[in-house]
């Protein structure tokens, strides 16, 4: 039946037929024009397969009437599931449709790949021997056959989608997620009316933000101050804002604490906030929502007032209630919670205003919290159970919701090791879960369900990753743009987009950032366990990911495993759960290492791994399934596999849709030549491994866009790698003739990192260095972002005036290792508007040249190395280094930097170093004006000498430091450190 005749059935929700009629009536000529308007679930499929129809080789009369036929179905039901993905709470009749239009859409994705990659790859030869006329009609025949097989494929494709929309209808699915049965209580509301005595951890918080916002004795608060408290959910941000509400309330003329849900009722909201501060007990009638914020604009407008506003998840929301606040000097304040950092910077937009990040319990708060809640007192836990508690709170990782909801439910069973054990288990169990465990799980999909839908399945791709792993950034980025979840957006790459993504999970406190590059951005993440408890049940639920660790074990309902990632367990499973498991007919596996059975020939007799688009292997896993007939396997990632070696890769060729390929530590010594079939590669990296040489045939790679490295030398004609964005650590020795203008073709080189041997800066080199400025010079005309130089073998002064023009777009240039510059290079100038980090060594540095750096605009991280400054000395006057957040100064040899009140008013984190008598000599004393970096969080401070017998001054200096330190608002962290230089290098002028 066509899907055309379904949208006259009376089940479907009438606020959507006119869409879907209009999506199937111009889904054909005008098929395009609809596919702009379109941005659902399905939309890059949809996209993948209007493509397809406009291809020459899918004109064949059957191809073309069921590939436009399946799209018509894919676009009625895309508009379906877009709605669905918004619920909070879909039916379950729902999540069985959306999981089964998921999988649909899978096969019909793996069905168009690999017919035009085999369609694209019988192509024609113009010989005129008998054998080339043989070969050119057997192609010919093939194609025919492939094109009536995908036909044949794409016809039960659409026989299927027919069915997934009939079935929508046939339940009418639309009514029963329109009217929901009934109101789950919030989990949230406890938190409101908890004990103090019960509570661990909160005094310090609360005195922290009581004595920010109570009236100081010096300095009284009179303006409306807002303070924003941000934190992930379950951290206790009620709590902490109910404790701080409840013990300064009696302060204020009217108090209010309302709490806001995801999608308020902006009305409701108002009306309860308006009850308890009108006085008068003479509430209206109806009232809008105008009325009702001009009524309490009336009531607080002379008073002192307390609002706490608790869970906020949107800036509109916030813009819509404080207007009802109105901005007297009566020393008004109002707290609002989030679990979003934008949001919560939003609502501070004065000096006065200030956020306060929730912090995890430290152990001891979190073994205290959980003994209290378990036994009801600070006493010991029972020996026999210390080790399984121990296990509870590592899982819980600080987070109170988590801790108290096991608490309470240990504290209602038995005080048994076995009954324990059982509750540790089922904590993030697949299998079973106490029903009192899933209010945590509540409380995370708040979160969740706030995600837009693109970034849902990013977030959930993160289970692919065991506990307590440090994800790169990068890496992930790089994968989920190979899987496919980073559609291209104008104006923006690839890994621009993926960047959002990352940050935004960030920003909405679902993952953890690790390691903070310049700028506050997060270089690796974590996911806290509880949080990767939750994504685990989720991902298997939609047949996301597959976990294969021996512990967990699931399968899906279709019997396809779509993402495997498979992890090494130092335990020893029960041989039965392992045979059931491995008897499995559904392609599932679960790999349980152990030296006892032979895995490999067990899995490889009995499991099939044809729908793979994924394989991660973690940790010393010494078997892999084959690399044949995995046709669409898009992403594979040995990284840290040390049993892994040349063998196991030798079929790499057969992966016609790879498109990232990790391979870094392993003992991998070789690329394999047929790495050029690989047509669809975007990443190859090869960190750690013994690979030194790649083949020749690496430059057919034409999509490729990352190459990671720890040095590696690329054959000659890899300007044909047109696509290159990032390539790391070209290792620049003896270059070719052609060097030059391979390097300098690679237009869409973003990031370049190098490494020159000595050799190269020899007498005998000079060719060399000049084709390679004149590369530079060409990617500093197109796309170079990022340059970073590495070399030990002094300076590099060929580099200093020849470059040019200035590469105008560059963001971060670094030098590492023992090289510098003998002066101060002419391209860092004004000129490059975008430069945000500056990592350079350079022997001679003029004032003017600092002063040039401090107006740049756009500097946010500036490392300066230097031997020569001059006689005068270094003075950052007034209004210089307006942006910059971090400075390193590294003048070990020299009198160190001086700085004016109004110097560097953002800068956070402050490393620095001076000779003593240096200082003494040049400014005569030790007053280098820190007090005026009013924005420090942290201050490290190195004191070098080269005569033992002047540690009195060094004591002075410790002390005249540390004065200026006390007088800075933040009391930043610092820390002050002597240093003994054996060998006095003096360079002044």
């Amino acid at each position: 039946m066509d899907g055309s005749c379904l949208l006259q059935r009376k089940f479907i929700n009438p606020l959507k037929r006119p869409a879907e009629k209009s999506a199937r009536e111009f889904a054909g000529g005008g098929l395009r024009v609809i596919m702009g308007s379109l941005a659902g679930p399905l939309n890059h499929l949809i996209s993948k397969l209007t493509d397809l129809i406009c291809k020459e080789y899918a004109k064949l009369k059957g191809v073309q009437k069921q590939a436009r036929s399946l799209t018509k179905e894919l676009i009625s039901i895309d508009i379906a599931l877009d709605e669905y993905t918004k619920m909070e709470e879909p039916d379950m009749q729902v999540k069985a449709w959306m999981k089964e239009v998921q999988e649909l859409a899978y096969d019909i994705e793996d069905c168009i790949d690999i017919f035009t990659y085999r369609i694209n790859h019988e192509t024609s030869s113009e010989a005129t021997s008998i054998m080339g006329l043989l070969r050119k009609n057997i192609r010919k025949v093939k194609k025919l056959h492939y094109k009536h097989k995908f036909a044949d494929q794409i016809q039960e494709l659409k026989t299927l989608a027919n069915e997934v929309y009939e079935r929508r209808i046939k339940y009418r699915l639309d009514e029963c997620t329109t009217f929901p049965m009934h109101k789950e209580v919030d989990p949230r509301l406890a938190f409101l009316y908890v004990e103090e005595d019960k509570l661990v951890g909160i005094e310090s918080p609360t005195e922290e933000i009581i004595s920010r916002i109570i009236e100081k004795r010096n300095r009284p608060l009179k303006q409306c101050r807002v303070v924003s408290v941000v934190g992930p959910g379950g951290l206790g941000k009620t709590t902490l804002a109910n404790q701080v509400y409840q013990q300064i309330k009696g302060q204020f003329d009217c108090t209010a604490f309302v709490s806001v849900s995801r999608k308020p009722d902006m009305n409701r909201l108002l009306w309860g906030m308006l009850s308890e501060v009108d006085s008068t007990g003479q509430l209206p009638g109806l009232y809008n929502d105008r009325q009702l914020i001009n009524r309490l604009r009336e009531c607080l407008v002379n008073k002192r007032y307390l609002i706490v506003i608790d869970d906020i998840w949107s800036k509109s929301a916030w813009e819509t209630i404080q207007c009802a606040f109105p901005k007297n000097a009566c020393g008004s304040i109002i707290i609002m919670t989030t679990r979003i950092n934008t949001v919560a910077k939003c609502c501070c937009s004065s000096d006065e205003d200030f956020v306060y990040k929730m912090q995890h319990l430290n152990k001891r708060d979190s073994k205290s919290l959980f003994l209290k809640r378990t036994f009801g007192s600070k006493d010991k836990c029972p020996l026999q159970l210390e080790q399984i508690m121990d296990e509870i709170l590592q899982k819980c990782d600080g987070l109170p919701l988590a801790i108290i909801t096991i608490a309470s439910l240990l504290a209602d069973k038995p005080k048994t090791k076995a009954e324990w054990t059982r509750v540790r288990n089922s904590i993030g169990s697949m299998r079973e879960k106490d029903i009192e465990l899933e209010v945590i799980d509540k409380i995370i999909s708040l979160s969740y369900c706030d995600l837009p839908c693109n970034i849902k399945t990013c977030l959930l791709y993160l289970s692919i990753f065991p506990e307590d792993s440090e994800i790169s950034r990068d890496c992930l980025i790089w994968r989920w743009i190979a899987e496919g979840f980073i559609v291209a957006k104008h104006g923006y790459s690839l890994k621009e987009l993926g960047e959002s993504y990352f940050n935004e999970l960030i920003n909405r406190s679902m993952i953890q950032p690790v390691h903070m590059e310049y700028g506050g951005v997060a270089t690796s993440c974590r996911v806290h366990d509880i949080i990767l408890d939750f994504i685990i049940t989720k991902s298997t639920e939609e047949n996301l990911v597959t976990i294969l660790d021996g512990q967990d074990f699931s399968t899906s309902s279709s019997g396809k495993i779509r993402r495997l990632s498979i992890r090494k367990k130092k335990k020893i499973v029960d041989p039965g759960i392992v045979e059931t498991i491995f008897t499995n007919d559904n392609d599932m596996v679960s790999f349980f290492w152990d030296t006892e059975f032979d895995e490999g020939t067990l899995l490889q007799e009995t499991m099939s791994f044809s729908h793979l688009r994924s394989l991660t292997l973690f940790g010393p896993v010494n078997w892999m399934p084959p690399l044949l007939d995995r046709h669409v396997l898009r992403v594979l990632d040995l990284h840290g596999c040390r049993h892994m070696m040349n063998d196991h890769i030798e079929d790499i060729g057969n992966l016609c849709q790879l498109r990232y390929l990790g391979l870094g530590r392993t003992y991998i010594k070789i690329l394999p030549v047929q790495i050029r079939k690989l047509e669809f590669l975007q990443t190859i990296d090869i960190r750690g491994t013994c690979v030194q040489e790649l083949p020749g045939s690496i430059t057919e790679l034409k999509q490729l866009m990352r190459l990671e490295s720890d040095s590696i030398e690329l054959p000659d004609g890899f300007a044909n790698m047109a696509a290159l964005q990032e390539l790391s650590w070209l290792h620049v020795c003896k270059i070719s003739r052609n060097f030059a203008q391979d390097l300098g073709n690679l237009s869409n080189l973003r990031v370049l990192k190098i490494i020159l041997h000595p050799q190269f800066l020899s007498y005998c080199q000079e060719i060399y260095q000049e084709s390679l400025v004149s590369s530079l010079c060409k990617l500093g005309e197109h796309n170079l972002r990022y340059l970073h130089i590495k070399h030990n073998a002094g300076e590099i002064d060929f580099l200093v005036d020849s470059w040019w023009p200035p590469p105008r777009l560059l963001q971060k240039f670094v030098m590492n290792g023992f090289c510098y510059f003998s002066r101060f290079p002419k391209w860092i100038n004004s000129s490059l508007s975008e430069l945000s980090y500056l990592d350079i060594d350079v022997k001679v540095i003029a004032e003017e040249e600092l002063n040039m750096l401090g107006g740049m605009p756009s500097l946010r991280v500036l490392h300066l190395f230097l031997n020569r400054i001059p006689e005068e000395g270094f003075t950052v006057s007034s209004g210089g280094f307006q942006y910059l957040s971090e400075f390193h100064l590294h003048n070990g040899y020299g009198p160190g930097i001086k700085f004016k009140a109004g110097a560097m008013p953002n800068v956070q984190v402050l490393v620095c170093s001076f000779h003593a008598c240096e200082s003494v000599r040049v400014y005569g004393d030790f007053d280098f004006g820190f007090q005026h970096l009013s924005s420090l969080g942290r201050i490290n401070v190195e004191i070098c000498y080269t005569d033992e017998r002047v540690v009195f001054l060094l004591e002075v200096a410790e002390s005249a430091i540390k004065n200026e330190i006390k007088l800075l608002p933040k009391h930043p962290m610092f820390m002050i450190k002597r240093k003994f230089n054996r060998n006095p290098c003096m360079y002044y002028a």
